[in-house]
């Protein structure tokens, strides 16, 4: 297993904070991921695309494209050089169907279940990973690997699972209405997404373990075995006793090949949902998004808190390097992974940093 990286030589202390994070402990100190301006000029490809599809789409440009920004840029603390083949999170929407729609930044899925009888169709439907979007997925990931000669690590693509992928199906107003009005027919097909979308990671964990590299993803933690980050995005729009019910079994059934985890928990009005999450045996962290408005980190101390009490680690999205010291102070070293989300000037500004936050564990 990849222990060091020609662009990150101690990858391996890296490797290590983050196996003790994810069992709630620390080696010298907690995981800090930050990021640092860049001290080499970027020297990417340049080439212009008929259209925003064709250039999402283009496999080399792409990734030669983010080779050539890693390249320009230093990794300090537990960041580290990383690509993730990346065209928006509904791809696994297509595997049913569903066309992308592009803009500068994402994409989107258009629905293709448009009435509750729609739904039989899908559940008649096998996932088609021979679709043009999985397609270009792979070609990404083996481009990436081929390319790779020791510099960087490749990851796994953004892959939503369980009532996410029935919300890019359908609307997710009408899936609502579904869940109320047909709720036997959606736990049905709600399983049947599931169990595409297990497919979906035992297939991309297969191409980066044939390569030596353990799992990391948009969510830039590690692990030397089977890891990724379980959510349901959709659930902000249900009760707790619905999100239980019909959805909680879909999320345990994506997570059960899984050997360690950490789940998205994205928006306030989906706190209302954590307390399933504390009880989830084999949930180790959370990464909270408290959104933007809502911050900084250190208003969500007792979440936080809450979470760590319950024997889950936590990913604190701060905002400021004085935002993560706060909330370290407050919620203690063991369990915890600090991102900072305002950029450092200098190697030398977040070093001094780092010094920091070892003074206070």
């Amino acid at each position: 297993m990849i222990r060091e990286l020609k662009w990150k030589p101690d990858f391996g202390k890296t490797v290590e904070r983050f196996e003790a994070w994810w069992h709630g402990e620390i080696v010298d100190r907690p995981p800090v991921t930050l990021y640092v301006a860049p001290s080499r000029p970027y020297r990417g490809p340049a080439k212009e695309h008929a259209s925003l599809r064709e250039r999402w789409m283009d496999v080399e440009y792409v990734v030669d494209s983010a080779i050539a920004w890693m390249e320009c840029h230093d990794y300090v603390g537990d960041n580290f050089p990383m690509f993730w083949p990346n065209i928006g999170p509904e791809v696994t929407a297509t595997l049913f169907g569903c066309e992308l729609e592009f803009s500068e930044g994402t994409s989107w899925s258009k629905p293709v279940v448009h009435e509750p009888d729609d739904w039989h169709r899908i559940l008649s439907m096998q996932p088609d990973f021979e679709n043009p979007y999985w397609r270009t997925v792979e070609r990404m990931t083996d481009y990436a690997i081929q390319r790779c000669e020791g510099r960087y690590i490749v990851g796994i693509t953004d892959l939503h699972g369980n009532y996410d992928i029935l919300a890019a199906l359908r609307d997710p107003q009408m899936l609502c209405m579904d869940m109320v009005d047909c709720p036997d027919l959606i736990v049905q097909v709600g399983r049947h997404v599931a169990k595409a979308f297990v497919q979906s990671f035992e297939r991309s964990y297969a191409k980066i373990a044939e390569a030596g590299f353990g799992c990391t993803t948009w969510l830039n933690t590690y692990h030397e075995g089977r890891y990724y980050v379980p959510s349901c995005d959709f659930w902000i729009m249900v009760s707790p006793e619905m999100a239980r019910e019909m959805i909680l079994p879909d999320i345990l059934f994506e997570m059960a090949p899984l050997e360690r985890s950490i789940f998205h928990l994205d928006g306030v009005g989906a706190l209302k949902h954590l307390h399933l999450l504390l009880d989830i045996p084999n949930l180790h962290a959370i990464q909270w998004v408290y959104g933007a408005g809502q911050g900084p980190a250190s208003r969500w101390i007792e979440v936080y808190r809450r979470c760590v009490q319950a024997g889950k680690s936590v990913q604190v999205l701060a905002e400021t390097a004085q935002d993560a010291l706060t909330v370290l102070e407050a919620v203690g070293a063991k369990g915890v992974w600090l991102t900072v989300g305002e950029g450092f000037r200098s190697v030398e500004e977040a070093e001094a940093f780092l010094r920091e936050v070892e003074q206070r564990v």
